[in-house]
């Protein structure tokens, strides 16, 4: 994840297959809209 957070735009998560979270990669990094988006970046599932 350093990585992306390192190189992209934007960011997608995906969770069985479907879109869960689209936005720019600070914000899915920082400021995630969705949980279970948070709940992937910090570790606690994945």
């Amino acid at each position: 994840m350093q990585q992306a957070g390192r190189i992209s735009e934007t960011t997608a998560f995906f969770l069985h297959g479907e879109v869960v979270e689209m936005a720019p990669t600070k914000d899915i990094f920082f400021n995630p809209k969705d949980p279970r988006t948070e709940a992937y970046i910090s570790g606690r599932f994945g």
